[in-house]
């Protein structure tokens, strides 16, 4: 028996609509910025979800190491390193617990990965839903291998651009990918015209000019956002008009991580607030109280 119905059949509608506002991105080893023309600021830590899945991972080759060790203390010297071997090889024994780990470990490096490609493709779509026309800086990421190298092994960042460059033009946007050295976004100050170099442990943007405080990499975003192509080189009058609406956004987007704070949960190193006892910006704390932070969280409202 074949069952026809008349009418039109129920489709769909897709997921992840594409947005037409124009973003501004500023990427770090552990975190992205994500700033709009219109719309919500975002201080974004990369993956954050993988941190039980690679504790989990550490143990497990630690315990490989250990095992590797102890069927093999020949081919290790006195302080506990691998010797030199000339023309000869050493010789390794891999016993049944060793390879049983090894295979835990290839597994769990297997589930990691997953999980990883699962967490950027939903931030790239978050993003799309806000718009598909996307400036950012190119970043060497062989760089940040040799300076960053856990964090960018677990985050990827360089993987989560390429599927952000991959979506963006299935959806016939496009990304826009302008060199650091002509455009220096966090080094450069809107407001007095001027470069200003700051050392990497320098986290928040404040300028004798009036602009600031401001977190530098939601900084970066905003003034990446206002970039035009084919130049993308900053200038003074393209960012004064929007300004004023943007600081708000952006200190909108810095109450949210004092929040998190409060609730308990790890702050990003990119706020600069990591160490034990450190402490915001004054200005940025209302009726003179400091908040005081101790191992990246909220320990007490002095």
């Amino acid at each position: 028996m074949q069952l026809a119905l008349e009418g039109t059949p129920y489709q769909k509608k897709p997921k992840n609509q594409p947005g037409h506002d124009i973003i501004g991105l500023d990427l770090g080893p552990s975190t992205l910025a994500i700033v709009p023309r219109e719309g919500e600021a975002r201080l974004v830590p990369l993956c954050e979800e993988l941190r039980p899945d690679a504790r989990k991972k550490r143990r497990l080759a630690r315990k490989l190491d250990r095992q590797r060790r102890a069927n093999n203390p020949q081919n290790y010297d006195e302080k506990g390193r691998i010797k030199k071997h000339g023309k000869r090889r050493l010789t390794w024994k891999n016993s049944k617990g060793y390879l049983a780990t090894r295979r835990r470990l290839a597994h769990h490096e297997r589930k990691l990965a997953a999980h990883r490609k699962s967490l950027h493709g939903r931030l790239v779509h978050e993003i799309i839903r806000v718009g598909n026309d996307i400036r950012i800086e190119k970043i060497a990421y062989r760089g940040w291998q040799k300076r960053y190298g856990k964090s960018v092994g677990l985050r990827a960042p360089g993987m989560l651009i390429d599927h952000l460059r991959r979506t963006v033009a299935k959806t016939g946007g496009t990304l826009h990918e302008f060199p650091t050295r002509t455009t220096k976004l966090s080094q450069y100050c809107h407001g007095c015209r001027t470069h200003a170099k700051k050392p990497l442990s320098e986290r928040w943007h404040q300028c004798a000019c009036g602009v600031g405080p401001i977190q530098r990499d939601l900084y970066s975003a905003f003034l990446a956002a206002y970039l035009d192509p084919p130049d993308y080189l900053p200038s003074s009058a393209q960012y004064q008009w929007y300004w004023e609406g943007a600081d708000l956004r952006l200190r909108a987007a810095l109450e949210r991580l004092q929040q998190r704070a409060k609730e308990g949960q790890i702050l990003p190193r990119s706020v600069g607030i990591t160490g034990a006892r450190a402490r915001l910006p004054k200005s940025l704390v209302p009726n003179q109280q400091e908040l005081r932070y101790q191992h990246g969280r909220l320990a007490a409202l002095g």
